[in-house]
């Protein structure tokens, strides 16, 4: 992909790097703030070679680009000067009414965070999930436990889990433009062993007289995020109130000494038992049913990805499982619903009869299937485009995640399903995993095929396919 060229006409059709309050990204999109929507060309961004999708969502202007996102993100960085985006106002506050956002906005922009946060944690995480599917894989093959070899390997693979808050600060201190190295100090205090070894010799820890809760904050993530939230703000507040001749000397100290006692005492715990709540109404809904906790996440996992909540579920409730039980039976049932994406896009090629159109969906199907769960290519591309295969997508995901969750299916690895990562999903209920993707996928396809395409959408893609050739050339 000519990232350059894409980078161009992107940036000339938000409105200029003028309208651009603030550019992200993701894994496959690219999330622009703008100042006026009214500059941003919609239908001339989304008929783009390269450009799969777009849509407005958590305040954002999103645009689907796919695996080649971060080379087309970087590219904007590198020749466009981004450095006074923040000082203009966003639409948003610019209009008193669209201050009063609603419940649902507020959450769709706390998803979209979340998603900023753990976009860049995306390399340990693959990284530590194939060391996981190695692992699997010696272990199979009758590679000894014991040796140092497999000891050292499982550790790398672990020291994700337990530094995790590290990764998250870091991060976090990016997304909200604070200090790194006092956001990795002051999650350190939280993860220090001196710490936990305080409560174990003196068994009731004060601080200045007030009771300090005892947490392991190992592997936690939302008290690492708020404390980094935290410190963004007691920065600014001393940035702004200390003298210039005073802040470089006393802003660290005192940003440490305020942040410290409210993120041990009231944000640490809260976060902790935040995500404690949330994994307990999970795991909870898996014993009573694991039909129905099976039905429910792969019926709804697509609907997670487009607000950005998948991140929040992997993070708090996939990553602790497999920490703690070393295998997460919750959120495999998204395996189906995964590939009721591929088999609505097939559906979908082999039903249309126009020539472009066909050849685009098939593009985007192959794309999505050998991307090793990246289905956002397919899902905007394809089904959500013509509307009725998205929906039959949700229908096969809720049968095949049944399926799975009734079997008892589990995922040892924090990896997408493919090829590559099936020895994470071997073991008890994988056989049901295969049936429950089987049948979601058959059920996917054959509604998708004879209910889901709309002549009237067909010729809609086929004349935008026409004007993006044409403009290409």
């Amino acid at each position: 992909m000519a990232a350059s060229k894409l980078s161009q006409d992107i940036v000339s059709n938000v409105g200029g790097i003028e309208n651009i309050d603030s550019v992200t990204h993701c894994m496959t999109r690219l999330r622009f703030v703008v100042k006026d929507k009214e500059k941003v060309n919609k239908a001339k961004i989304e008929n783009l070679k390269g450009v799969t999708s777009s849509l407005y969502s958590g305040g954002q202007y999103q645009i689907v680009i796919g695996q080649d996102v971060a080379d087309v993100y970087e590219d904007i960085l590198n020749n466009y000067d981004l450095s006074g985006t923040k000082k203009g106002k966003s639409e948003a506050n610019n209009d008193g009414n669209k201050n009063k956002k609603s419940f649902l906005s507020l959450l769709d922009q706390l998803f979209s965070v979340l998603a900023s946060i753990f976009t860049p944690l995306i390399p340990a995480m693959a990284g530590m999930g194939f060391l996981k599917v190695i692992l699997v894989m010696a272990d199979l093959f009758g590679a000894s436990k014991e040796s140092t070899t497999y000891q050292l390997i499982n550790i790398l693979s672990d020291a994700f889990f337990y530094f995790l808050p590290f990764l998250v600060a870091w991060s976090a201190a990016e997304r909200f433009k604070t200090n790194k190295a006092l956001s990795l100090m002051l999650v350190g205090f939280l993860l220090h062993p001196n710490l936990n070894q305080l409560f174990e010799a003196s068994g009731n820890v004060t601080f200045f007289g007030i009771g300090v809760p005892e947490i392991n904050y190992v592997g936690s993530i939302l008290p690492a995020i708020l404390t980094v939230l935290l410190l963004s703000y007691v920065e600014k507040f001393l940035n702004k109130s200390l003298p210039k001749l005073l802040r470089t000397v006393f802003s660290p100290v005192l940003a440490l000494l305020i942040t410290m006692p409210i993120a041990l005492l009231i944000i640490g715990p809260i976060g902790n038992w935040g995500g404690a709540i949330l994994v307990n109404i999970f795991n909870n809904v898996y014993e009573f049913s694991p039909m129905l906790s099976g039905a429910l996440m792969g019926g709804l996992w697509q609907v997670t990805i487009i607000v950005g909540m998948h991140w929040l579920i992997l993070t708090l409730i996939q990553f602790p499982n497999i920490s703690n039980f070393g295998v997460d039976h919750v959120t495999v049932a998204f395996v189906p619903s995964i590939m009721c994406q591929i088999a609505a896009g097939f559906a979908v090629a082999l039903k249309v009869k126009n020539k472009a159109v066909k050849q685009n969906a098939t593009s985007l199907t192959v794309t999505s299937l050998l991307s090793g769960g990246v289905i956002e290519p397919v899902m905007y591309g394809v089904n959500i485009k013509y509307r009725k295969p998205f929906y039959f997508v949700l229908v096969g995901g809720t049968i095949g995640g049944a399926i799975t969750g009734a079997s008892g299916a589990g995922i040892t690895a924090p990896v997408m399903f493919g090829i590559y990562t099936l020895p994470a999903f071997f073991g008890n209920g994988f056989v049901g995993l295969m049936i429950g993707t089987f049948v979601g996928c058959a059920i996917t396809f054959l509604l998708t095929y004879f209910f889901g395409v709309d002549k009237a959408i067909e010729e809609k893609q086929s004349k935008e396919l026409e004007y993006t050739a044409a403009d290409v050339a």
